[in-house]
């Protein structure tokens, strides 16, 4: 820990007192010192990250661009606390963890804390305590007894099916998070990872230990061999997280960083390309603070799989950070398929079914840290969660890349609930405990031979009463939830979607991050989209077998069509494309359509050269060609490259472009849109969508493949460069903007600049700023 020295300052300053908790105003009262975690805001360096990240980058150099954002992120956030320390005299200790843009202050005044709460870029303030762990039963065995004692919950969950079929879990490297593990196990020796394989926060220790006798059984029951783990040939790394009955958050987030990114013991040599792929852990806390987000959330954004157990405290206590919406959280069963009866039970304080899935936790054998033969015989959702952590394993090495949501959705959709006896708790009132999902189950038994055997649907399942937060790309009229799904996979840009009753039954579409925003409505549902539909891009549905004669301005070469659109976008002037054999042909405008078998043809919508979408309206005559999109807004990119065209009209899937207007007439689901150079008077509808239109005369010209770092103030979603303008110009204090993969970053103050291929930066103009 660095040491600094704190002077109190006579000048007092005003605490906003709702960013810092209870127990710190506790702690000043009484001792007038208080040691304190402060969170910063942390959903920058995720933007920053998705914004540089380079399209087909590595599973390794997707890590190592999180992990650059999130470390170069928080000492950009920390400097100002950083400033407060450096001329101190009160002895504080300082630790910072990147992980979760948090740094862990000891012995911090009152003066200080009331400081640092002042500044904008504190989120929260509390008390950095030691959080106990839940207790798990176990009763040692003798290695003689070891062929007297069946591993029933394997069989239970059908892994000996797949090791037959040779899915055994090879390939895939799962971390532990727990008290630590004995390595020199017979069941563990064989698969641990020795290069970067272990870390100690707490002791430094050179090689894996495990003085509670905890973490060696959860290992061995994901990973060992001889029928005692469920998947046997993955390998495992570990980090000592928990101490005694305890564990302390600053230390606990190291491992969480080691996970991410492993390095040596020393905390030094980083090297990313060791990341597990699932993480099991045997931890959380009965207080619904939410503390850990940050960390699941860069996890999630690694394809990191997090693993929690559910606890052992009955109903509505289901502990945190198992009670998170972006974990797998896993309940206890025993032989007879009934519930462990300590198991955890939901729902979670934010009103989400928890547990998500249950397994085999009662009477589990496994390896013993007594010595390198033995094993106990444990019970406890700590034992439950490695069924779980294995079973994914398993399905990850018969599905190579597999994400989060598929992992989920697969487990979830082909449990066991047939042979489940339900019990008389009630928990979450709604919910009936013979209805699946339930706040005691989950969605049911884990049965990983069906979910590795089972074809995908092509959206998640549903959550019911949340709604999805995120850009809303468009709504849509469907009477049931069911068609939600196919709105979203045929709509550009559409990866997750709400259904509410709204109008007769409303699908709203929206365009989410990685990490889905929930928030609690009661009567909606909401899913994500698992298989898009023909690769859907900003260019819309490509023309098949079609060629345009045009200006050419450059090639690039790719293996897919689509993934023309991107570079289409990143060259100045580019208006569509021709993709012949892996070759794309970007052409500035659209010449004479002729037939080539094998091509394939798109264009660029350029919604900022058009005027605002007219709703339900046509008008009559003046076609001068027809072009296929999935949405209105892509039209106006045909009209732009096609001679003579001033405005289109889109339907059903058809864009017909047009010379001149002629008589306006209602027709309900068409759009209609103009290009801003052919408006004269400007005319309005009933149902007219309103919006600013990008006054990219209010800015500098663009420059390319440049990011400028830091001052972020706002975050748009635009299909081009220039619209960001606009956005730039209605945002009080941003002077700049860069522009990346449609979205906008609206900036303060100009950075340190980087290069990034793709990116386009630009400057308002004096006097131009709102």
């Amino acid at each position: 820990m660095v040491q600094y020295r704190f002077l109190a300052l006579a000048a007092a300053t005003t605490a906003v007192t709702a960013k810092i908790s209870v127990q710190v105003h506790r702690d000043l009262e009484v001792a007038k010192l208080s040691n304190i975690t402060v969170k910063f805001h942390c959903g920058e360096a995720l933007a920053n990250h998705r914004r540089r990240i380079k399209a087909g980058a590595s599973r390794t150099e997707t890590i190592e661009s999180l992990v650059h954002s999130l470390k170069e992120h928080t000492r950009t956030s920390q400097a100002p606390v950083q400033l407060l320390l450096t001329n101190q005299s009160t002895a504080v200790e300082v630790d910072t963890t990147w992980i979760d843009c948090s740094m862990h202050i000891d012995n911090a005044t009152e003066d200080l804390i009331d400081e640092i709460n002042a500044l904008q870029v504190v989120r929260i303030i509390y008390r950095s305590n030691e959080k106990a762990v839940g207790e798990s039963k176990s009763d040692d065995q003798q290695e003689s007894a070891v062929n007297n004692i069946d591993q029933w919950g394997i069989n239970k969950i059908q892994a000996p099916e797949l090791w037959a079929k040779g899915i055994k879990g090879d390939g895939i490297v799962v971390g532990i998070i727990d008290y630590g593990v004995r390595h020199t196990h017979k069941w563990l020796s064989s698969n641990w990872r020795q290069e970067y394989g272990w870390f100690d926060p707490y002791d430094n220790t050179e090689l894996p230990n495990d003085p509670a006798d905890h973490g060696t059984p959860v290992t061995s029951i994901i990973v060992g061999p001889q029928g005692i783990g469920v998947a046997p040939n993955a390998q495992w790394i570990a980090c000592k997280g928990l101490h005694t009955t305890m564990y302390l958050e600053r230390l606990l987030m190291k491992c969480a960083q080691f996970m991410l990114c492993p390095h040596d013991r020393y905390g030094n040599n980083y090297n990313c390309s060791k990341a597990p792929h699932v993480i099991n852990n045997s931890f959380g806390h009965s207080t619904g603070d939410y503390s850990m987000e940050a960390m699941i959330a860069a996890w999630r954004e690694a394809e990191i799989i997090p693993v929690f157990s559910n606890g052992n405290n009955g109903c509505d206590i289901s502990s945190y950070p198992a009670a998170s919406a972006h974990v797998i959280a896993v309940g206890g069963t025993d032989r007879n398929d009934f519930l462990y009866d300590s198991s955890s039970l939901g729902p979670s304080v934010r009103n989400r079914i928890k547990p998500d899935i249950s397994a085999p936790g009662v009477d589990i054998r496994s390896a013993s840290n007594v010595s390198d033969v033995d094993y106990l015989s444990n019970t406890g959702t700590s034992f439950a969660a490695p069924h779980v952590s294995g079973a994914v394993a398993l399905y990850l090495s018969a599905n190579k890349g597999a994400s989060y949501d598929e992992v989920y959705t697969a487990l979830a959709n082909n449990v066991d609930t047939d042979t489940l006896t339900v019990p008389n708790n009630i928990c979450g009132e709604k919910i009936p405990n013979a209805q699946y999902p339930n706040n005691i189950y989950g969605y049911g038994r884990l049965n990983i031979f069906k979910a590795v055997n089972a074809t995908l649907p092509n959206c998640t399942l549903w959550t019911d009463d949340f709604e999805v937060i995120g850009k809303e790309v468009k709504n849509v009229s469907q009477s049931t939830a069911g068609n939600c799904c196919d709105e979203c996979r045929n709509t550009p840009n559409c990866n997750a979607f709400t259904f509410t009753r709204d109008n007769g039954g409303t699908c709203w579409l929206k365009a989410e991050d990685k990490l889905v925003d929930w928030v609690y409505k009661e009567g909606s549902k909401s899913a994500r989209v698992l298989k898009p539909n023909n690769d859907l891009t900003a260019c819309g549905t490509l023309e098949e077998d079609v060629d345009y004669d045009g200006p050419i301005i450059t090639s690039t070469n790719q293996a897919k069509a689509e993934s023309c659109c991107a570079d289409c976008e990143n060259i100045a002037g580019c208006k569509l494309f021709v993709w012949f054999g892996g070759t794309c042909t970007l052409k500035s405008a659209k010449g004479a359509k002729r037939f080539v078998n094998g091509a394939k043809a798109g264009s660029l919508p350029t919604s900022s050269a058009c005027a605002p979408i007219e709703l339900n309206v046509d008008y009559v005559g003046h076609d001068i060609g027809h072009t296929s999109q999935t949405s209105a807004d892509a039209c106006c990119g045909d009209c732009q490259a096609t001679s003579g065209c001033k405005l289109f009209v889109w339907f059903g899937g058809t864009c017909t472009l047009k010379s001149d207007k002629g008589d306006k007439v209602v027709v309900n689901g068409a759009k209609a849109g103009s290009l801003l150079t052919s408006i004269g008077t400007k005319e309005t509808a009933d149902g007219a969508k309103a919006g600013s239109l990008p006054t990219s005369s209010a800015c500098t010209p663009m420059e390319f493949g440049v990011d400028y770092v830091g001052h972020d103030i706002r975050y748009t979603s635009q299909p081009s460069a220039d619209a960001c303008c606009g956005d730039c110009q209605e945002t009080t204090g941003c002077n700049l903007f860069v522009w990346f993969r449609g979205m906008c970053t609206l900036k303060s103050a100009m950075g340190t600049n980087e290069t990034v291929d793709g990116a386009k930066a630009g400057f308002l103009l004096a006097g131009q700023a709102s």
